[in-house]
Formats: structure tokens, sequence, C-alpha cells
């Protein structure tokens, strides 16, 4: 006879949690939401249809076709739902995350069908769940979420570095950087670190091609101080102005234009790419 201690159910549950390779209050998070979806998908059904119904007790055929959707909206919340609470493997463990955001993007589709027919309280009610919805997949890593990769870098087989982006509900776009200077621009523009590669991703090839190509991201530090990010003795610091790098002579000049907090730090790259100018007394 085995007997089952407390720290032993404990310990199983740790390593389903680990099989599955999900946190947990995440995965809480999304059937609790997932729940409360349902509910305000049903409601929105049952309101629509007496809405309609209470209008000379006749519906039109627009009205049907409302129907129709909030009824395939509610049956997908159903749906997943129940994909939320499956514990059986879900086309297997090692996927289940991804296959749940993908039964997510389904869903999405559903209530655009509806949403772009249909203005009402609840619509607005689902439609702030949906986006719970979102935000919880982007805290759940793995490089074939789309969701996780919001806002981070990714590089292609021919070296290009993208920005995944969310453009809509469910949808992501890879933003090309037009230049190393561009990646690191926009880097220091999210108040990130120096180093823009501490948000790199690898992702393979499938999960690139699942998103749209957005527009390109060229950015510069024209207007900006600079210096080497490599440290080593009497670092000289540039203003990028007009498309040249103008040395600074002074602790004068540096400090006329911002002092050290306003020093960018950047690639060797970056500043060979400029001209010198002339220094700036």
């Amino acid at each position: 006879m085995i007997k089952v201690t407390f720290l032993h159910a404990l310990a199983c549950v740790f390593l389903f949690q680990a099989a599955l390779a999900l946190p947990a209050s995440s995965r809480e998070d999304i059937l609790q939401l997932a729940d409360q979806l349902v509910q305000q998908a049903d409601n929105l059904a049952q309101s629509t249809f007496d809405r309609f119904r209470g209008w000379k007790n006749e519906i039109a055929d627009r009205e049907q076709a409302v129907l129709f959707k909030s009824e395939a909206f509610a049956a997908s919340c159903r749906l997943f739902l129940r994909l939320s609470a499956e514990h059986s493997g879900f086309s297997g463990t090692d996927n289940l995350r991804t296959n749940l955001f993908n039964a997510y993007t389904f869903l999405v589709r559903s209530f655009r069908e509806l949403e772009q027919d249909f203005r009402s309280v609840s619509v607005n009610e689902c439609r702030q769940t949906l986006n719970d919805l979102e935000r919880t997949f982007m805290r759940w890593p793995a490089s074939d979420n789309l969701a996780y990769l919001h806002q981070k870098f990714i590089q292609a087989n021919d070296r290009t570095v993208y920005l995944i982006e969310l453009r809509r509900p469910s949808e992501y776009q890879r933003r090309p950087f037009s230049s190393l200077e561009s990646l690191f621009r926009y880097n220091y523009l999210q108040k990130r670190s120096r180093d823009p590669w501490k948000y790199k991703v690898q992702v393979d090839r499938t999960t690139l091609e699942k998103m749209d190509f957005g527009p390109t991201i060229t950015l510069t530090f024209d207007g900006c101080l600079v210096m080497d990010m490599i440290e080593y003795v009497n670092r000289p610091v540039f203003l990028i102005e007009n498309g040249k790098k103008r040395p600074l002579t002074s602790p004068a000049a540096l400090n006329r234009f911002g002092g050290w907090k306003a020093v960018f730090e950047v690639p060797a790259e970056v500043l060979q790419s400029y001209p010198e100018g002339s220094p700036l007394q």
C-alpha cells in the first residue's frame, strides 16, 4: 500500500505543471477569463434576441444574421473554455500553450464577424475580456507563441532584424529595422537597457511566416549625443548633426547639451557610418 502524503501530492502537481510547460497562474487566468467570456457571450446572445424580438415581435433578415453570429460566438466561447480546461494533451503537452493561442485566434475571428455588424455595451465587455486574454498569453514564454513575441526582436536567416508588434487582437506583424542604428535608437526610446539583444528571441521560419510585414522602422541618433559603447580611456563624445558626428572638445560643451545623462552608447559600426564634422568648442 502506497501512502500519498501532502508533500508527495504537491510534488505531483508541480511535475504535472512542468510537463505542461505552463505557469500555473497563467493557465488559471486563462481558464477564469474563458469562463467569464462564456457568461458574457451567452448574455449577449440572449439580450440580442430579446432586443430584436421586442421590436414589434418581428426579426428582420439583417437582425437574424446578427443573431446567428452572436450564437456562433457564444458557441466558440464554450469550445474555448472546454479546450482551456483540457488536460488530456490537446495535440501534445509540448504544444499546449501554442495550441491554446491558436484557439484564441479562431475565437477572435468569430467575435470580429459579430462586432462589425453590431454594437452594444455587452460587445464592449466581451472585447475587454478578449484583450485580457491576449495580455495573459503575452506572459507565457515560448518562441512559437506570437503573443509572447510582442515588442521583442527576432533575426531572420538573411540577418534582417524585426520588431514583433501587435497589430490588432491575435494578429502580429514583423517590422524590419532599416539599420543597426535604428535598432539601438528604438531600444533606447523604449527606455530599455543599452543592449537590444537582451530582447532577441530565436524563432523558426514557420513562426516568422505567420506574421505579415509591417512598416520599416527608420530611426537615427540625429540631434543626440553618442559615444562608443566599448569602454576605453578618453572615449570621445559626439553630437550627431546634419549627417555628421561632431566631437565635443570640453566638459562645458558636454554640459551645454545635457551632460553625461544625455549620452547614448552605440556600437562602433554606428559611429563609423558618420563622417566626422567640425569640433564643438
